[in-house]
């Protein structure tokens, strides 16, 4: 009987003798990011983009002073359609709305209620996306580990389960109206913010795919293709915006003036459902980039229990950590509306500056580190990985303190960006150094959880701290500073960025603990779990495919370097790492 190929023997029995972390490791891997993290950057972006375009195009419903003031993104209203945040939205719009009624604004009511249908919307969606926020982690690991097949065998259970969770919670966008009346809105802003949200029930399915085709390619390395495809739909959604909201050019061909206020709900439908049926189009139908990470529907990998049960213990958990996070986001902003209309309307101005750190950077390195731990776990190499966790770590603080650093000189000029209100730049500038502290402590949490943690497959510890640290910490003090010691929108900011602080060092802390060889075995064995046939060629010797990706083709000129330096010291991996 043959002897096993010595590429499959060590992927059975466990970790691979790692060699010893050569100098350029660091350099390599910041260029392996760089290549991942900067695409997936822009198309961030992009879809933060589209949804600003909407709300643009609803302000410009009317010709009014008020509108064109609103469209132009001053105040608290801009903040809230351009960066999402879900509880500063809900609140600016709620004040946009009560103004709206009482002035009789037109594009200031449709403003609001696409505002209000969007945020109610936004949460409504939010569970179902758990079932592809471990595909990162699950897909780098496949390719790791070599049984590249269980990158696709993770696709599958991904859009199975998002499409079944969806369909029930779809049915509650038909709801919008009553929930909004039970929050005290007016009949009238309720009727137009349902009929609004009918309107988008189209769009969360084939969104929720689009979202598991990019992550399942990004985790290979392939993520330029979803950067083009947002580019091009971003352009698509406002030119949708234009002809269904005004008419576009049938305005004065044929005398049609659109949609008007349903025209946006639409436009955003028809574009979101179209982007990942271009994507689907490009990648599998005529790139085929998936063939390589495929197995055919009819093998029906997806239906192993073994396979169902991985899936789920890395994906339930995080639905209890998404709504947890859309919680304190919410509550938090609840209680700083306590001290009032200038308070929300600063806290939303340095929301929509300081964008660019919270609305793409933090979610593109906490993705990319997740992608290169799940790598090197997958690939039984638990030295890597911890070394790569680090290197992502610091590259997330660095960049963010320098930026962050960069504009506090300009703190003032960079508020009269975003409004004209003297009243508003004041409070808001002053916030704005502890706003900095927290975006920094913020995003070593964001990588360490959900890139990290999760990667390591410890989902549930990620859940345990948002819903028994964030949760009563978080939003625990900032409810003792507004209700027991009225304190000012200054001091709650320094205290949450000093909980946050405290946060990072009890996450790290974890990190620096994790049993790094111990993880690396579980990831292995969760990989290898797939029928054997699915390895019928080594991929540690074999060449990259037509369409490698960018970890393909580092595995490979891995392997050549290694071969070519001949016989190496080893590094074993260690308990504890």
């Amino acid at each position: 009987m043959a002897a096993p190929e010595p590429g499959r023997r060590e992927l059975r029995e466990g970790l691979v003798a790692e060699a010893a972390v050569p100098r350029s490791f660091f350099k390599d891997e910041l260029k392996t990011m760089f290549s991942i993290g900067w695409p997936m950057l822009v198309s961030f972006f992009c879809r933060f983009g589209m949804a600003s375009e909407d709300s643009a195009f609803v302000g410009h419903l009317t010709s009014g002073s008020a509108a064109r003031r609103l469209s132009l993104g001053q105040g608290g209203v801009f903040a809230g359609g351009l960066f999402g945040h879900v509880g500063a939205a809900f609140i600016s719009y709620g004040f946009l709305a009560g103004d709206a009624l009482s002035s009789g604004e037109g594009a200031m009511k449709y403003l609001a209620a696409a505002g209000l249908a969007d945020m109610v919307t936004n949460i409504l969606i939010i569970p179902p996306l758990a079932f592809n926020q471990s595909l990162n982690a699950l897909v780098s690991q496949a390719m790791g580990s070599g049984n590249k097949k269980m990158a696709g065998t993770w696709l599958q259970l991904s859009l199975l389960w998002l499409t079944a969770s969806y369909l029930p919670m779809l049915a509650s966008f038909f709801f919008v109206s009553p929930m909004l009346h039970v929050l005290g809105f007016s009949d009238d802003l309720c009727d137009l913010a349902g009929l609004y949200a009918k309107f988008n029930v189209f769009w969360p399915i084939p969104n929720g795919w689009y979202q598991c085709m990019r992550f399942y390619f990004q985790a290979q390395g392939i993520s330029r293709p979803a950067m083009y495809n947002n580019i091009f739909f971003l352009l698509v959604n406002a030119l949708l915006n234009w002809i269904l909201v005004f008419g576009g050019p049938f305005r004065d061909w044929f005398g049609w003036e659109g949609l008007g206020f349903i025209g946006a709900a639409i436009s955003l439908s028809c574009s979101r459902s179209l982007q990942p049926f271009a994507y689907w189009l490009y990648m599998f139908v005529w790139r085929k980039a998936h063939v390589e990470t495929w197995p055919s529907w009819s093998e029906r990998t997806f239906m192993k229990p073994e396979h169902v049960k991985s899936f789920m213990q890395m994906s339930a958990p995080q639905i209890g950590t998404l709504i947890f996070q859309a919680v304190v986001g919410q509550a938090t902003t609840l209680l700083i509306s306590k001290l009032g209309p200038v308070a929300i309307a600063a806290s939303a101005a340095t929301q929509a500056a300081t964008m660019v750190l919270t609305g793409g950077l933090s979610p593109t390195l906490s993705m990319v580190g997740g992608i290169r731990v799940g790598f090197y776990l997958g690939k039984g190499q638990p030295v890597r990985a911890s070394r790569v966790s680090m290197l992502v770590l610091v590259v997330g603080v660095g960049i963010t303190a320098v930026l962050g650093v960069a504009v506090l000189p300009f703190a003032h000029q960079l508020m009269s960006v975003v409004t004209n209100d003297p009243e508003v730049q004041a409070p808001a500038a002053s916030i704005l150094p502890a706003v900095v502290v927290n975006l920094v402590a913020s995003i070593v949490v964001s990588i360490a959880t959900q890139g990290i943690l999760t990667s390591q497959g410890r989902t549930k510890v990620v859940t345990f701290l948002s819903m028994g640290f964030e949760l009563p910490v978080s939003i625990g003090s900032t409810a003792a500073l507004v209700f027991l010691f009225d304190a000012g929108l200054l001091a709650v900011y320094w205290a949450q960025a000093a909980v946050t602080v405290f946060e990072a060092f009890v996450i790290m802390a974890i990190v620096q603990r994790s049993d790094w060889a111990e993880f690396a075995r579980q990831a292995q064995e969760r990989q290898r779990s797939n029928d054997a046939e699915n390895n019928d060629e080594d991929p540690e010797e074999a060449d990259p495919p037509r369409h490698a990706s960018e970890i393909s083709m580092q595995e490979a000129a891995e392997e050549k370097k290694v071969s070519g330096e001949g016989t190496s010291h080893s590094d074993s991996p260690r308990r504890g790492a």
